[in-house]
């Protein structure tokens, strides 16, 4: 993928990658991250916290500001709404190039060639707005593993959206954080550890979430957590603190990018461009 800058995103101070015809990398470990000792030094987690703490203490004093406490929102002001696409087909065509890139075979890749043709997500040349589509629908997955329906058909994902709107504050926020994670915004693919993610469920007995792919693949992995913190026995701080994360600055950098609306902001602006 080639990358230019892209001045007109609500995230300003970033380069996007740009479409050019050819599928993403399937899925692959970040080199020295699985199995491992962390490559995350304590140093620099202290650093991001302190760092997230200080903008939030910024925030604060802005007047109609959201209030932060921590180096995560608080609930009040973490689970902002996430909208459904304004283009019917939008669900269907996601899964279509989902499907065609692999995602039955274990894979992730997802190329925009391979969407429905005629739908929004099949035609925007936008490719910053593109990637931020394809986070959305990646957290309607989430929502839809987490709420007990098909991930993988459209349906499901519609009521995966519908069950996302009523889930608690610090669930949203962590489906649509890691769905922007996992995609190609700011740099990424970033990758968490998903057997780490499973020891992290079990230590809270959370036995029951244990699944097929459970601690394997993302959306199980994924939907899992999320159902254990809508629950209330896993809190944001505590990915935040597991160690399964393997890009923390840029984790910190997509808490704001969500937190601070710039991820719905972008969905607007996805879902009002023409095609």
């Amino acid at each position: 993928m080639a990358y230019i800058g892209y001045p007109q995103s609500s995230w300003t101070q970033f380069s996007y990658p740009v479409q050019t015809g050819s599928p993403p990398q399937p899925f692959a470990p970040t080199p020295g991250f699985f199995g491992r000792q962390n490559p995350f030094p304590m140093q620099l987690m202290t650093q991001l916290l302190q760092a997230l703490t200080f903008m939030a203490q910024g925030w604060q004093s802005m007047a109609g500001a959201p209030q932060y406490g921590s180096s995560f929102p608080t609930q009040q002001q973490g689970g902002q709404a996430l909208s459904l696409p304004t283009d019917s087909q939008d669900f269907a065509s996601y899964l279509q190039a989902q499907r065609i890139g692999g995602t039955l075979q274990g894979k992730t890749g997802i190329a925009q060639k391979d969407a429905i043709p005629g739908t929004r997500f099949g035609r925007l040349q936008d490719s910053h707005l593109w990637d931020v589509d394809v986070a959305r629908n990646y957290a309607f997955q989430f929502a839809a593993y987490a709420s007990d329906n098909d991930a993988l058909s459209a349906q499901g994902m519609y009521a995966g959206a519908q069950a996302f709107q009523n889930m608690k504050p610090d669930a949203k926020l962590f489906m649509q954080v890691a769905s922007v994670f996992k995609g190609d915004i700011n740099g990424g693919p970033g990758f968490y550890d998903n057997p780490g993610l499973r020891r992290l469920l079990e230590s809270k007995g959370q036995f029951d979430l244990i699944k097929e792919g459970v601690g394997e693949t993302d959306v199980q992995t994924i939907g899992a957590v999320t159902k254990a913190i809508n629950r209330g026995v896993l809190s944001l701080n505590d990915i935040l603190n597991s160690g399964t994360i393997d890009n923390m600055p840029r984790y910190g950098q997509i808490i704001d990018y969500v937190s601070s609306g710039g991820f719905q902001r972008d969905v607007n602006r996805y879902d009002n461009t023409p095609f």
